[in-house]
């Protein structure tokens, strides 16, 4: 009985999975109304901060090192009432275009890896300052806010995988498992394969 054939394929194989955070920023002069605490920085003034979309994250892979910028579309909205009918509500509308930056060490990525991050909000916090460039009579206001991110990020590389057009055996003696693998980065139309050779390795969604 002849040797199996062999053949080769290409595949992003996972080289690191990790949950990190990622902080994006802002400091925008506060509305006329917005009132603060002089003392802690809390708002006294009803204040929402609106995302108006998922935030898009641009990274770059140096050796060992994930690098990542990002940007989140927002809306800072103030309400406040007219002090002869406190029922009338008066809101303000400002777009804001918040930066998000992150530096993450994880060994063994290389330049060229692919990236796929998956991100959701964990904290906004948002607090006021008073504007130092702002002269004594002026009543100059600076809100500062914060959004935190839980982010999964999963590293994968291109790679070329030899495997058997037979298997007699189930698989664990494969090379490669069986159907339903998610795509990670499929822009070359190849396959996709998570962490082959390790029977019963976790998929990344």
């Amino acid at each position: 009985m002849g040797k199996p054939k062999k053949r080769s394929v290409k595949a992003l194989v996972v080289k690191a999975e990790r949950t990190v955070q990622k902080v994006g920023t802002i400091q925008v002069c506060a509305p006329v109304g917005v009132n603060i605490d002089s003392k802690t920085g809390e708002l006294l003034t009803p204040v929402e901060l609106k995302l108006l979309s998922e935030p898009v994250f641009t990274p770059t892979v140096v050796p060992c090192k994930l690098i990542n910028h990002g940007l989140q579309k927002a809306c800072l909205i103030v309400k406040r009432a007219r002090p002869s009918n406190c029922d009338y509500v008066v809101t303000s509308k400002v777009d804001l275009d918040i930066p998000i930056f992150g530096m993450h060490d994880i060994p063994d990525i290389q330049p060229g890896d692919h990236v796929q991050e998956k991100a959701e909000v964990e904290s906004i916090d948002i607090r006021g300052i008073r504007d130092p460039n702002a002269n004594e009579c002026g009543a100059g206001k600076i809100l500062i806010i914060k959004i935190v991110y839980k982010v999964e990020v999963c590293v994968a590389r291109e790679e070329t995988i030899c495997i058997s057009d037979h298997c007699p055996g189930k698989n664990e003696e494969c090379g490669i498992q069986e159907g339903g693998f998610q795509d990670i980065v499929n822009k070359n139309n190849i396959n996709i394969v998570v962490n082959p050779f390790q029977p019963g390795s976790k998929k990344f969604v």
